[in-house]
């Protein structure tokens, strides 16, 4: 890798003259796209039949499916803090798509597999642009193939669920921050419409814009129109989820979590509680959320080194752009970038600490968006650094290339395909979900199995109730309660097979004593594979 060529008399000062290395244009560039078509198209291949969708997976089709006059109305309850029948788990841009693209596709429920595989796509042709802006040209593809070496993204892609969208809006955000001073006119409302993009798609990142925006505000607080066309444009994208959550919550910002995160005590989103106002929250006990919340902190660090070990490409990229970062630094040209990186990479950091600390869900796939930061960063600095003069050459271009190319891909591939067998009951219920359609009753239906319920009230628009998680720390009382708030009568206990996690195996045998300590359990012949039982409270 040669060394780039400044020009300094030039208008574009500090902008890279990348023509001479092999790490930046030419080859390069065709190979990474290359390489992301063959590696997304394999990876559809193996797993089109049988991808590996989750509950969170059938709560977005079956809010997609519900996009018309009855707007996020839902018949899969997963979360019991109000009885309106109207969806408060997830953002609506995600639904939104994958409405779209089914009516466009025709695909049915592989729509949020085409649609995240297109997101991803998408993403690369954004940061392609957003590498021109600084001399790396191959950065689009090189980044989002570099991304598919973290196997919790290609879980959510594969499981059509939402960090590609959202990966691509932050790509856009980025690309709007980069370009603020040099073409501030379009660069503020775009930085603004993206900013809601991203948080209409995962509610959970207002934290991260709102710290974002206080770092954009400090920095460039001199170009105050363009800041304040970024929070105009922001705040009008934002006002139809908040009529949206006034109308059926009676709060403008809609989100299910909320009471997971403030509560003292440990909670879990599918706990029920008859009155949640008498849930000791933060502002009762702020000493006791506090030690809630460090107590969280050993399993999100444990998640964190974890995902790192599964994710080698990712870690190696990021030490060789963190042994780069202090010289890149020292340039003005560079800091053009890497400044808008940074506090990007700050906020979003913050938010996903803030959020697994204080909901206790230290889940790796939360760190996607962190990732794909990083990644942007360090493939930027590697690109851009010159060779030490005993290495300099194509030959050491090439290697480089080759590397940040070949071993994402290939770890992307063989981790997936060897940890991760195509399901395809998961896309069709099998004939479990065939047992639940023959046995149909006009009730709501509830089983422990969250994956199996989604997938029911998505594909047939029946009533579904999954098993609250808290259900045997409840007295009878409010069992019964829970029972009729939601219309149930009918439970249903799926044969487990083999690899069923533990916890689930443990709520389906304790559903049917606990129920039936709480109302009039009947059997019902019907089913064959597993058992199904009629519900009565008296």
């Amino acid at each position: 890798m040669s060394a780039p060529t400044r020009v300094e008399s030039h208008p574009d000062a500090g902008r890279v003259d990348d023509r001479s290395g092999p790490v930046g244009p030419g080859w390069l560039v065709a190979a990474g796209w290359v390489t992301l078509v063959v590696v997304l198209a394999a990876l559809l291949v193996r797993y089109w039949n049988g991808p590996p969708y989750s509950p969170d997976s059938w709560g977005y089709y079956e809010l997609s499916r519900h996009l018309g006059a009855d707007f996020f109305h839902i018949d899969g309850w997963r979360s019991y803090q109000s009885t309106a029948p109207y969806g408060m788990s997830f953002g609506p841009l995600w639904p939104v798509l994958i409405g779209l693209t089914a009516a466009v596709t025709r695909t049915g429920p592989h729509a949020a597999l085409v649609a995240a595989t297109g997101c991803v796509l998408a993403t690369a042709g954004v940061l392609s642009v957003l590498g021109r802006r600084f001399g790396v040209r191959a950065l689009g593809p090189v980044v989002a193939v570099g991304l598919l070496g973290f196997p919790p993204y290609v879980d959510e892609v594969l499981s059509g669920r939402t960090f590609p969208l959202a990966g691509l809006l932050l790509s856009l955000l980025l690309l709007a921050l980069v370009t603020a001073a040099r073409r501030p006119g379009w660069a503020g409302p775009a930085a603004g419409a993206a900013a809601a993009g991203i948080v209409l798609t995962r509610p959970d990142t207002l934290l991260a814009v709102a710290l974002l925006a206080v770092l954009v505000i400090v920095a460039r607080r001199r170009h105050w129109r363009g800041l304040l066309a970024a929070g105009l444009v922001f705040a009008v994208l934002m006002v139809p989820w908040a009529i949206y959550g006034l109308a059926h919550f009676g709060t403008p910002f809609v989100a299910d979590n909320r009471l997971v995160a403030s509560a003292v005590p440990p909670l879990h989103i599918l706990d029920f509680f008859p009155d949640v106002s008498q849930v000791p929250t933060v502002a009762d006990d702020p000493v006791g959320w506090l030690a809630r919340v460090g107590r969280n902190l050993p399993p999100v660090a444990t998640q964190a080194v974890l995902a790192g070990l599964d994710a080698p490409t990712v870690v190696a990229t990021a030490l060789a752009g963190l042994l780069l970062l202090r010289r890149g630094l020292a340039l003005r040209g560079e800091r053009r970038w890497l400044l808008p990186g940074l506090g990007t990479l700050a906020a979003f950091t913050v938010q996903v600490l803030s959020a697994e600390l204080t909901t206790g869900y230290p889940y790796p796939r939360y760190l996607s968006l962190v990732v794909l930061i990083v990644l942007v960063m360090a493939i930027g600095l590697i690109s851009r650094a010159p060779a030490p003069a005993r290495l300099a050459g194509r030959r050491t271009g090439t290697a480089v290339a080759v590397a940040l190319l070949a071993l994402p891909a290939g770890w992307a591939l063989g981790h997936q395909f060897s940890t991760v067998p195509p399901r395809p009951d998961y896309l069709t219920g099998g004939a479990v979900e065939q047992e639940l359609r023959r046995c149909h009753a006009d009730t709501t239906l509830t089983m422990s199995d969250g994956r199996l319920a989604g997938l029911h009230a998505a594909l047939t628009g029946r009533r579904t109730a999954v098993f609250p998680r808290n259900f045997a720390d409840l007295p009878v009382a409010a069992r019964r309660e829970w029972l009729v708030r939601y219309g149930v009568g009918q439970l249903y206990v799926p044969p487990l097979p083999p690899d069923t996690d533990p916890l689930v195996v443990k709520m389906t045998t304790d559903a049917l004593p606990l129920i039936a300590g709480a109302a009039r359990v009947t059997p019902d012949p019907c089913a064959t594979l597993g058992r199904s039982y009629r519900v009565s409270v008296d």
